[in-house]
């Protein structure tokens, strides 16, 4: 499994989709972190240092999902299309196995992805003077990590049955529904009657992704912390795991 990984992981990290989108979010981040940005809320101009790192930090957390789903859509079926896949079955190796270490080595790109632009963070918390923050950054990076490691997971195990396209639109709706998750939870009191109920199921089975970056917001400028939240992330992580196991490819 480890030579599995490895040399997937080498491919992800060499595709071209990891730093252009990488390259997007960290001159998006650095726009906002410039005193020239002009972002304003209710008509007034936030400059804070707190809500400036709250947007850094939620914007930073949608591209880790988006980059997520990127770097996960075609990695197994790649792997399948190669006709790569039987020189693992005469080794004896498993499709669990086998799979495990393509995820594994997507959900760990996507980690290493994310941790490139929370250097721009760090960069922000530092130029701001704010370095008694930074302790806890490290455990807020892992709790972002969460995120984008399920979302990567997520589409991972789908990838085994599913054809790209599907695979694609299910993880942008995953990772959308989760990024916009309280927004949602919004429009869902509006709706009301049928639509609302479906709406309820929907956020119901996606992972509130939203909620598990304020916690990790929550660490770094010392607020209280749910810690709930996140285990509800970890315990869905869980759960998509089994797929590994369930799924199967035909092919092999």
């Amino acid at each position: 499994m480890r030579v599995i990984f490895m040399n997937a992981l080498k491919e992800r990290i060499r595709r071209k989709e990891l730093y252009i989108v990488a390259v997007i979010g960290i001159l998006l981040m650095l726009l906002c972190s410039s005193d020239s940005a002009s972002i304003t809320m209710n008509g007034e101009p936030v400059t804070g240092f707190k809500n400036m790192f709250m947007v850094m930090h939620v914007l930073m957390n949608a591209i880790g999902c988006i980059l997520a789903v990127i770097l996960s859509v075609k990695t197994i079926p790649n792997e399948y299309e190669r006709k790569n896949s039987h020189l693992v079955w005469v080794r004896g190796i498993s499709q669990p196995v086998y799979h495990g270490g393509l995820t594994a080595a997507n959900m760990l790109a996507t980690i290493i992805s994310v941790g490139i632009l929370y250097l721009v963070l760090v960069i922000y918390v530092i130029a701001k003077g704010h370095t008694e923050c930074l302790f806890a950054m490290l455990p807020a990076f892992f709790v972002i990590a969460v995120n984008v490691s399920m979302v990567s997971l997520f589409v991972s195990v789908l990838s085994i049955r599913l054809p790209g396209m599907a695979v694609g639109a299910l993880g942008t709706l995953f990772a959308g529904v989760g990024i916009f998750h309280g927004l949602l939870e919004i429009f869902k009191s509006m709706l009301g009657g049928i639509g609302g109920r479906c709406m309820s199921v929907l956020l119901w089975l996606v992972p509130d992704l939203n909620g598990i970056q304020k916690q990790a917001y929550h660490l770094v400028i010392g607020k209280q912390v749910e810690v709930h939240v996140i285990f509800v992330g970890l315990l869905a992580a869980w759960i998509f795991s089994l797929g590994l196991f369930v799924f199967r490819r035909k092919e092999a």
